[in-house]
């Protein structure tokens, strides 16, 4: 994949202070930049909370009504390769980022965000109506080469579905 970055914001960092994603301080952002920490793949999945209500008939006749209760589960998950001792240690600033508060006072939704260069259609900038949350992190070595880490971090959406 092209540049992406996982970032986060605060009550001072909003997106009315800091409007790219990409001045945020070092601190608030993983940034995956080739070739040595490498974001690979994102994927998304979406589940509407449908309930079937099968309906009894003594004719014998089969039906279920269909009650429709909005979304059910929304993630985003993001894999790929961090290089041992990276730039960006990006190991330990992850261990940092899932042991945030993942919501605060501004971002009741989710403080994360995220921003893929070539898939836009994933990129969320948390505000007050929309963000993500770390839901949970994978982390092990990547083949046979020792100086790589293996990751995968699913986010979970908070907010109005886009």
């Amino acid at each position: 994949m092209a540049n992406a970055i996982l970032f986060y914001r605060t009550p001072s960092t909003r997106i009315l202070d800091v409007a790219d994603p990409q001045a945020l301080d070092t601190t608030q952002k993983l940034e995956f930049t080739f070739p040595d920490d490498i974001m690979e793949g994102i994927n998304e999945q979406y589940q509407n909370n449908i309930k079937q209500i099968p309906i009894p008939n003594q004719d014998g006749a089969r039906k279920l009504n269909v009650q429709e209760n909005g979304l059910q589960n929304y993630t985003i998950t993001i894999n790929g390769v961090f290089e041992k001792g990276g730039s960006t240690l990006g190991i330990t600033r992850l261990k940092e980022f899932r042991v945030l508060k993942q919501v605060d006072t501004y971002h009741q939704f989710g403080i994360f965000g995220i921003e893929v260069d070539n898939a836009p259609q994933f990129n969320i900038d948390p505000d007050d109506t929309l963000g993500f949350f770390i839901q949970s992190t994978q982390v092990g070595y990547a083949g046979v080469r020792f100086n790589r880490y293996d990751f995968s971090v699913t986010l979970g959406f908070g907010g109005t579905a886009v």
